[in-house]
């Protein structure tokens, strides 16, 4: 240490605390509110100055850094939506949804803050817990609870859950309709679809021409064959194939009963979406895919088990 400093820290002994008592919060900021208010002042050498200020910032950042992440690791490892400190930011950002405006996440964060008490980075951190469960969205006027307050939009979901794999024209005939023949139009069924689609209930996917609709925690081969199924040649086919491992392409037909042409048909769909497999050293025989295969047979048993529900 070089002897300006010697003679600035006998003259000024805050100055010389030691940088290992620097892991205190409450000293680290009083000595940066000495520094920048009394530093300018006490040194002359611009130099040894701007030394002092960056090797202090550098240790208390450091200690502060520590704190921090010790903090947001507790945080992370107990967090979830049941926790009482996100229900109570939940339920801040419920009463400035019920006042009938756009979810602000910065007049949220204030109202918070002022409310709870919680510390700057646990808030922000459950903040944007919320945001990526897309339970708050930014912007939306409706919570992930409160977006199902709207008996259509409740009813299209609803749908989707029991019948995954729908596709809109029929979801538009079955879910919306009000018992009397009568169907809500295109666009009410599209902006009910965004917001379910927006606050994950749901997901779609693409099938050949078709966009699907799924539970969002549907795996996407599941909701796709849960969509093939719904044909009932490709139904008949699945199940001809759960039952013989191995059979001929012209079989096939008559094994079902269906026409030749519409069998080769949706055999060649089947194949294109990997639901069956042509076997190895011949282009006669086909299999079902084992992966389907096991899914389709869960499907079976959960069909099953609801029918006796």
């Amino acid at each position: 240490m070089c002897n300006d400093t010697k003679i600035i820290h006998k003259n000024y002994p805050l100055i010389s605390i030691e940088y290992n008592l620097l892991t205190s919060v409450k000293i680290l900021f009083l000595l940066r509110l000495y520094i920048n208010s009394s530093l300018n002042k006490i040194l002359t050498n611009i130099v040894l100055r701007n030394r002092l200020k960056s090797e202090i910032l550098k240790a208390s950042i450091g200690s502060l850094t520590k704190l921090l992440k010790m903090k947001i690791e507790i945080i992370k490892h107990s967090i979830g939506l049941q926790h009482p400190s996100v229900q109570r930011v939940l339920e801040i950002a419920q009463e400035l949804l019920n006042q009938n405006k756009l979810l602000n996440l910065e007049n949220l964060y204030i109202i918070a803050k002022r409310r709870l008490k919680l510390p700057r980075n646990g808030l922000l951190y459950i903040i944007q817990f919320l945001i990526n469960k897309k339970v708050l969205i930014e912007g939306s006027k409706f919570s992930k609870e409160s977006v199902l307050s709207n008996h259509y939009r409740k009813k299209v979901y609803n749908y989707i859950r029991t019948h995954p794999g729908i596709h809109f024209s029929h979801l538009k005939k079955r879910a919306l309709s009000d018992g009397l023949d009568e169907t809500g139009s295109s666009g009410q069924l599209i902006w009910h679809l965004e917001m379910l689609l927006r606050f994950d209930y749901i997901k779609k996917i693409k099938v050949g021409h078709y966009t699907v609709f799924l539970p969002f925690d549907m795996d996407e081969d599941e909701g796709k064959l849960f969509f093939l199924l719904k044909d009932k040649i490709n139904n008949k086919i699945v199940h001809l194939l759960t039952e013989q491992k191995l059979i001929i392409q012209s079989e096939v037909y008559k094994a079902i009963n269906e026409k030749r042409e519409d069998v080769y048909y949706r055999i060649k769909n089947l194949i294109e979406h990997n639901t069956i497999s042509l076997n190895q050293g011949s282009d006669k025989e086909i299999s079902l895919n084992p992966n389907i295969k096991e899914i389709f047979l869960e499907i079976l048993k959960e069909n099953k088990n609801r029918k006796l529900k």
